[in-house]
């Protein structure tokens, strides 16, 4: 669904709740050059991208208030160590930087971030999540094999490009798996790996980021936009420097939290299985 032409501020939903300009007596100064936000939005419209914007926090299932040690199988992020809510859908301006790229040991560049310009009222803070609407990206993995018809992937599938097992076989989107409303691998009867048997995957998922530094942030202006003996101040547009998100919790879509597959087997209950997390696993 289309994201209505925006305006200086946006509809009031839950976790958004702007305040918008204040008015104040107009100053005595003539002339005085007025920077249009409205125009600056329009811009940001015409030229940027669809993406939601999330309201995230720290996650609070910790074992002391000053120490910070997470719950390690938290079932409020599954192990991300924030929490992600209340998406509003909006528009930003993206744009790579060459300054941005890292340099590994390996002498390899990390080109994954990247500035955001972001309409007035859209208010970020450090460790933001940032989805792009309408584009997605590749991600490879190996998975092993679970009981029943479905296999957890990291991050939720939109299109799958590869599944190669162990033995070279080569599994097919429509005949022999399909994709479910999770975005999980949900196999047809009797046409998938053995259990236990560990295959590839190379799938398509939405791009995400998080805000890891504030590049204009706090920018607060006087404009007379009406021409009138009074003024407004307002907060301008904020941008950030956003880096590509690797590890997020999987919800289906009743807002449940996925569980993982298991990686090894256990002669003990299944709270004693150990299960992959993005980049780490638990016990």
């Amino acid at each position: 669904m289309p994201i209505p032409k925006p305006t200086s501020s946006f509809p009031n939903q839950k976790g958004w709740n702007p305040t918008g300009s204040t008015a104040i007596p107009r100053n005595t100064v003539k002339k005085a050059v007025n920077f249009n936000t409205q125009d600056f939005d329009d811009l940001i419209h015409r030229q940027g991208v669809r993406v939601k914007v999330f309201r995230t926090s720290f996650c609070p299932n910790v074992k002391s208030i000053d120490g910070g040690e997470h719950e390690i199988d938290c079932p409020i992020c599954h192990g991300t160590g924030f929490v992600d809510r209340y998406p509003l859908s909006t528009w930003a301006f993206l744009q790579t930087i060459e300054l941005d790229k890292k340099v590994f040991v390996e002498g390899l560049y990390d080109g994954n971030s990247m500035r955001g310009t972001f309409m007035q009222g859209v208010e970020l803070q450090y460790f933001t999540m940032v989805e792009l609407e309408d584009f997605t990206e590749a991600f490879f993995e190996r998975i092993k094999r679970q009981d029943g018809q479905v296999d957890v992937l990291r991050y939720p599938g939109i299109r799958v490009n590869l599944v190669i097992d162990k033995h070279g076989k080569e599994y097919y989107e429509g005949s022999d798996f399909k994709l479910d409303p999770n975005g999980n691998i949900s196999w047809c009867d009797g046409r998938q790996p053995d259990r236990g048997m560990i295959y590839s995957i190379n799938y398509n998922t939405k791009i995400r980021f998080r805000a890891i530094k504030a590049m204009h942030n706090n920018r607060f202006v006087q404009i007379n936009p009406s021409g009138d003996a009074n003024g407004e101040l307002v907060k301008v547009s904020e941008q950030w420097l956003l880096q590509k998100e690797y590890l997020i919790s999987r919800k289906d879509q009743k807002g449940q939290i996925i569980k993982p597959n298991k990686i090894r087997e256990s002669d003990d209950a299944d709270d004693d299985d150990l299960y992959f997390v993005g980049r780490e696993t638990y016990e």
